[in-house]
């Protein structure tokens, strides 16, 4: 474990971001329990579309150190994509920013729902089910200024994001997000 300052300081710095309403440290029984969460989640049917895989929370359960976050509304996420879907190795769906979703209908080469664009021309040589990939998301933001490695965020299965609120003094409120983050030291 990160001794108490490096913690804090991480700790700190997130509650000055944008979005950002309450941080929290997450101690080795509570990792446990969430890698364990999120290997049972992994596999399933995740957002309706596909079988899930969640790599964001794989490579955060990597690190050495693990803090968690919740955001609201105005907590701006990585560049996208941060939901990807693939049939075999083809790409069949992806998230984008607004704007671009925008460009991407007025193609007419894409059914475009929300943010989530999917090419027309997609076909892909293998059958089965769709993979829904989150990928895991560089957070530099906190290595530049707390002075830590290989920083990484990821978005948790349900199974986890309810544990946490069940764990921790942490109320569920509408438009609200759990993130966690990891980092080496």
């Amino acid at each position: 474990m990160a001794d108490n300052s490096l913690m804090e300081k991480v700790r700190a710095f997130l509650l000055t971001v944008p979005g950002i309403e309450e941080c929290f440290v997450i101690d080795e029984e509570m990792k446990e329990e969430i890698d364990r969460l999120e290997e049972q989640a992994n596999g399933q049917v995740l957002m309706g579309m596909g079988e899930g895989d969640n790599q964001g929370m794989k490579a955060v359960a990597e690190r050495q150190h693990m803090i968690g976050f919740t955001t609201n509304r105005s907590y701006v996420w990585p560049e996208p994509p941060n939901v990807i879907m693939m049939q075999g190795d083809m790409v069949i769906g992806f998230d984008c920013s607004k704007e671009q979703a925008a460009e991407y209908e007025k193609t007419g080469k894409y059914a475009v729902i929300g943010t989530f664009v999917m090419p027309l021309d997609a076909k892909p040589k293998t059958g089965g089910k769709p993979k829904v990939i989150l990928p895991a998301k560089p957070y530099p933001l906190v290595e530049e200024n707390c002075g830590v490695r290989n920083a990484v965020i990821g978005s948790p299965s349900t199974p986890s994001d309810d544990y946490i609120h069940e764990k921790l003094p942490i109320a569920k409120k509408e438009g609200n997000g759990t993130v966690f983050l990891g980092f080496d030291e």
